[in-house]
């Protein structure tokens, strides 16, 4: 078990930045996917574009495991708690703002129904 450990370990620091920078990036790309799933859970006006979403989660080889999908969506969950116990229409305005067609962060993952 050491040894595997010591193994991964050295494995990642021979692979450098580029490695975490991939890794860094997927995981980006996730969150943001549970920020879409949140939106369009919490808001009526939004619904996810489902195409977007998934030309960008196969770009980043995200769902190749049931564990991405649990990953996501316990973000989402989490994410949507929160817009729930806030306010619900400034958290709408910020999806179309950071998601909606002109977003900011990923344009193009949110539109409105």
């Amino acid at each position: 078990m050491k040894r595997k450990l010591l193994a991964s370990i050295l494995l990642l620091s021979l692979s450098g930045p580029a490695l975490a920078a991939t890794l860094d990036a997927r995981e980006d790309v996730m969150e943001k996917i549970a920020d879409v799933v949140a939106f369009a859970r919490v808001c009526p006006a939004l619904e996810m574009d489902t195409v977007s979403v998934t030309a960008i989660a196969i770009g980043q080889k995200i769902g190749k495991s049931n564990r991405d999908y649990d990953l996501i969506d316990a973000m989402a969950n989490a994410r949507e708690g929160a817009m729930r116990r806030g306010n619900a229409e400034i958290a709408c305005e910020t999806g179309r703002q950071q998601y909606g067609p002109g977003g900011n962060a990923l344009p193009g993952l949110l539109r409105e129904r």
